[in-house]
């Protein structure tokens, strides 16, 4: 009986047990069902925008940051990934790349300059805000790449509850401009580099205001000015090509850059740069007078008038000699024959045509004269060292042109052309690249290597890159005084520059077109002075 009272005991002890043991583990349960509440996890905003969105860096702008921390801050650090703020430039000013604002350290009055709260202002705070609207615009003061720059901002509370939120600030470099310093004055082109132009930009450029062009983009940021060419015929039926008005770069000016949005408002502020000043005609203000001897028909050589200061200067010369002694002289010694000049162009260079039998035309021309057995000799051009491409002569003229009174009689004679038609006196201007000067020859009743570079382009010598002309048709009159006078230049090649020490340069005033043929009007005059390049 006893042994059967222990095993029941036995039996209920353990049931109780094991009832304990589940009470036990239900409560124990319970608790893991119900833990203990913990405060809300920190808040990182930011004022009046997305934070998670980029922010454009502008010169004003507005960052202030709202962090709510219900379980007080307990760690607050802020992670610096910026080109502009590397690890060099943040040493500079006894920061680093990691910033930790509840224990700043030595960082701590940098960091307070700076807006971000540090310190006390920071550890164990439950709502704070902080204003860097004066940090973030810097950036652009010391860096000038479009660029990303990020301030990753880490919470911790006191139960270890972190939030992180990364300010993403985004700087769009502003469009420069820069003059490559490269102006070519004969191919009349220059490059500019232009970087960070917005979508649909275009660089434009003038001449000082002037109308805006548009420049090339040749490569990567490199843009190129250059000039437009227009093809037409002249009346020889042969090509000519003038630059556009406008565009390209010529010597002597100042130009004007800008960038322009697709819609042709400026951005920015546009640039400026000068090219250097042009070519000079030597002597083109006929101040420089001389004398030279020159044989007669039949005596020794005389003194006629040279247009030279001496034979050291050579550039211009007539057909002054023996017989004919005035065919081309300063208005310094003018006849009273004809109208004064007045006004500042004198002295000026005189031009008249003589009845001598036959008619002896006054001339100006660059290159030089001879005469010999009763025939004169003219070698047209000079060496002359181009440094920019001009686009006319000016020059001061009048004239007093009439009918055609002389005409050669026999031998080689103008087709066409007989006494009482109008007469013109000509003006012209040719650009070459000549191996020698063009000789003409001219005497009683022949006349061989006439040319007009209106009408050809070539000649034995060489190549004719481009010209100008004007024809002075009777009846004129003289005027005054001088008058100003631009003649065009057209070009026959628009890539070729004469070569150095190629006799490049032709100048030609004549009061008769066929003053070479002996043929035209022997009271014409001209006057001339003032030459010099139009660009």
């Amino acid at each position: 009986a006893s042994d059967v009272y222990k095993r029941q005991n036995y039996r209920r002890m353990k049931k109780l047990f094991i009832t304990l043991a589940a009470v036990v583990a239900f409560a124990a349960c319970s608790d893991d069902d119900e833990p203990a509440q913990l405060p809300a996890a920190p808040t990182i905003v930011l004022q009046g925008s997305d934070i998670d969105q980029p922010i454009e860096i502008t010169e004003e702008m507005t960052v202030k940051v709202d962090v709510k921390a219900p379980g007080t801050i307990a760690g607050f650090t802020v992670t610096i990934d910026s080109p502009a703020l590397t690890e060099e430039i943040l040493q500079t000013f006894g920061l680093g790349k990691e910033l930790d604002l509840c224990n700043p350290g030595s960082m701590a009055g940098m960091l307070t300059t700076l807006g971000f709260p540090c310190g006390d202002k920071a550890v164990g705070q439950t709502d704070l805000s902080f204003d860097i609207s004066q940090l973030v615009p810097r950036i652009a003061m010391i860096y000038h790449e479009t660029s990303d720059h990020k301030f990753t901002l880490a919470v911790t509370d006191a139960k270890e509850q972190t939030t992180t939120k990364t300010l993403t600030f985004h700087l769009t470099a502003p469009a420069t401009l820069t003059y490559n310093d490269d102006a070519d004055l004969w191919a009349n082109t220059a490059t500019v580099t232009a970087e960070n132009l917005p979508d649909g930009a275009k660089v434009q450029y003038r001449v000082k205001d002037g109308e805006w062009q548009d420049a090339a983009l040749t490569e990567g940021s490199t843009y190129q000015i250059a000039p437009e060419w227009d093809e037409t015929q002249n009346d020889a039926k042969l090509a000519i090509y003038d630059i556009k008005a406008g565009t390209g770069v010529f010597a002597g000016n100042t130009y004007e850059v800008r960038i322009a949005a697709e819609d042709g408002q400026a951005i920015g502020t546009p640039i400026e740069f000068d090219t250097r000043g042009g070519d000079t005609i030597p002597n083109g203000d006929m101040s420089g007078w001389s004398t030279i001897s020159r044989l007669g028909l039949f005596g020794p050589a005389i003194e006629v008038a040279y247009p030279n200061a001496s034979e050291e200067e050579a550039f211009w010369d007539c057909g002054n000699n023996g017989v004919t002694t005035t065919l081309c002289i300063s208005t310094d010694t003018d006849s009273s024959t004809d109208k004064k000049l007045v006004g500042e162009a004198a002295p000026a260079a005189r031009l008249g045509s003589q009845n001598m039998m036959v008619l002896a035309a006054g001339n100006l021309f660059t290159g030089s004269f001879s005469y010999a057995n009763m025939t004169g000799t003219v070698d047209f051009g000079r060496k002359y060292p181009w440094k920019a491409r001009p686009s006319a002569l000016k020059l001061k003229y009048t004239a007093k042109v009439d009918e055609i009174d002389i005409v050669r009689g026999s031998g080689d004679m103008v087709k066409d052309v007989a006494k009482g038609d109008p007469d013109n006196a000509r003006i012209f201007v040719a650009i070459v690249d000549w191996n020698a000067p063009h000789q003409v020859e001219s005497n009683m009743s022949t006349t061989k290597g006439s040319w007009d570079p209106e009408k050809t382009d070539t000649v034995d010598e060489g190549k004719i890159l481009g010209y100008g002309s004007l024809k002075i048709s009777s009846p004129a009159e003289l005027a005054d005084a001088l008058k100003d006078l631009e003649i065009q230049i057209h070009w026959y090649d628009k890539e070729a520059k004469p070569a150095e020490g190629s006799y490049s340069l032709v100048i030609s005033c004549a009061c008769n077109e066929y003053g070479d043929y002996f043929t035209g009007c022997s009271t014409n005059v001209m006057y001339v002075d003032d030459f010099e390049w139009a660009y």
